[in-house]
């Protein structure tokens, strides 16, 4: 099919030819994907460490001078090299294990030692500029790093005399790392000092200017169309962890993890909508106490008109939230109310209940706004049933392009032949669905007496010998590159009780 479509290509002249390359790489679907992608990618550099970043805010919010119980020695000497060495690093080894699995993690460690020493020593040109932690540095030297090592790889493997791997694989390290290390120290704290510097002025100017609270127009949308890791874990919590360090909280980390906004759209369904109502409280369950927003990114795509309830809600919460001086010490991960009040630190009873304040406020303005759209378009609505649910999934799926965690489809891929000692659910950082779906199976498999056990991968890391995989449906053709003798079922909705229940009834055939 390549070879027709280039010997079709020769016919068109240069101008019909550059169009056509616009057209299949620039048009508004083949950017979002690509949009989709590098915000999957920020999220499986970042979101394996929020453990590890949560633990550092809350040493932040006891032990810092203005923590609850503030101990000078902790914050010295555990609270800052935390942040400025092992966070960074523990970042570009995850990047680097990415692309070259162990070894390219260690070459990509340490050549982001080599970033975070070069921000020392060039903190910066304009007037305060001070080392901050390197981050976003380890986000972009980490994957470079590895991919060298990986291409060299590439390059001696097959070639290498018998009995002399161990020293050309370590030497070949340790010399390419000094070299990337010693180019990362004196060239990247140019690059990376330039796009802080332009983050800075972008988000100081629209903190200086009060109207912070515009993000929403950009965080809400972005949510439904899956592009919200792009803006959260590559721009908010990047920002938002030396603001933390500096000042106690940030409200960057309240931006796109405030729950309010969902559940007050999912509140008006179930007033409004009979249909959908056992549906929609469930969701909202899972997305406030849960965190995982996607459950209701359906229900907006059903009704479009929706998303302005979201970014109402949005706009009058963020502003609640930057008036009332609301922050976080560190990102709410998963972005439940539990997970919010965990992270809101030492700041006194103000910043809670500010925090507070703010997701009531864009619960009620997205809940009243609904419930005004419901009203005016009551005649269509009554129309619209599951049916209209399910369109609105499988057009979620479309959108997602990689996970979701939310649709309603599950697709038998081949048959169980004989008893697997291992299912695993895979999604795209390995935490999120997949673990809550992995959590439901792992409880039924116990109630009907298998001896199974379940476990929860990124899709980017499943075992080579793995034997049944359960992935969303759009993932399931990656997982069957990665691992194509094993079983695959596709699922759509992690809550999918019926999902779980049939996969029960095929593995009680094969017990003998």
């Amino acid at each position: 099919m390549k070879e027709i479509q280039k010997e079709l290509n020769k016919n068109l002249s240069h101008k019909q030819q550059m169009k056509l390359f616009f057209l299949n790489n620039f048009n508004g679907k083949v950017m979002m994907r690509r949009s989709q992608k590098f915000g999957g990618w920020l999220s499986a550099m970042i979101m394996p460490i929020i453990g590890v970043i949560i633990g550092w805010g809350l040493l932040t919010a006891f032990f810092i001078p203005t923590g609850w119980t503030p101990v000078a020695q902790i914050n010295d000497y555990v609270v800052g090299p935390m942040i400025a060495y092992l966070i960074p690093i523990l970042i570009g080894f995850h990047a680097g294990k990415i692309v070259h699995g162990n070894r390219g993690g260690i070459m990509a460690a340490f050549v982001v030692f080599g970033v975070i020493a070069g921000n020392k020593y060039n903190p910066g040109w304009w007037d305060g500029a001070a080392a901050s932690p390197q981050f976003l540095g380890a986000m972009i030297v980490g994957p470079i790093a590895a991919g060298v090592l990986k291409g060299f790889d590439k390059l001696i493997e097959g070639k290498i005399r018998q009995g002399f791997e161990m020293l050309v694989n370590n030497f070949s390290m340790g010399i390419i790392g000094a070299a990337l290390a010693l180019g990362a120290f004196y060239g990247m704290p140019w690059v990376i000092n330039g796009i802080s510097y332009l983050f800075m002025l972008i988000v100081g100017g629209l903190v200086n200017n009060n109207i912070i609270f515009l993000a929403a127009i950009i965080v809400e949308p972005a949510k439904i169309l899956f592009l919200n890791n792009a803006i959260n874990h590559g721009i908010f919590t990047t920002l938002g962890i030396p603001e933390a360090a500096e000042a106690g909280k940030s409200i960057l980390f309240l931006l796109e993890a405030n729950p309010g906004t969902g559940l007050g759209m999912m509140l008006a369904i179930m007033i409004f909508d009979k249909k959908l109502r056992g549906q929609a409280g469930g969701a909202s369950i899972i997305q406030f106490f849960g965190g995982i927003h996607e459950v209701y990114f359906p229900f907006a795509l059903m009704r479009p008109a929706f998303i302005i309830a979201l970014i109402g809600g949005g706009l009058v919460g963020d502003a609640v939230f930057q008036i009332a001086g609301a922050g976080l010490v560190a990102p709410a991960s998963p972005g439940s109310i539990i997970a919010i009040f965990a992270v809101a630190g030492a700041n006194g009873a103000g910043n809670y209940a500010a925090i507070a304040g703010g997701i009531a406020a864009s619960c009620v303005t997205s809940l009243i706004i609904t419930s005004l759209i419901f009203i005016i378009n009551r005649k269509k609505y009554a129309k619209q049933n599951q049916e209209s649910l399910n369109v609105a999934k499988l057009q979620t799926v479309k959108l997602k392009g990689k996970e979701s965690k939310v649709i309603k489809t599950d697709t038998v891929k081949n048959e169980i032949n004989e008893m697997p000692k291992l299912i695993i659910f895979a999604c795209e950082a390995g935490m999120g669905s997949s673990a809550m779906g992995a959590g439901l199976l792992r409880k039924k498999i116990k109630a009907a007496g298998l001896d199974i056990e379940v476990k929860n991968y990124p899709i980017k890391e499943l075992p080579t010998n793995a034997e049944f995989v359960i992935t969303q449906e759009t993932l399931t053709n990656l997982a069957k590159q990665k691992v194509p003798n094993a079983i695959h079922r596709s699922i759509s909705n992690f809550l999918d009780n019926e999902f779980y229940e049939n996969i029960i009834v095929e593995l009680k055939k094969k017990v003998k």
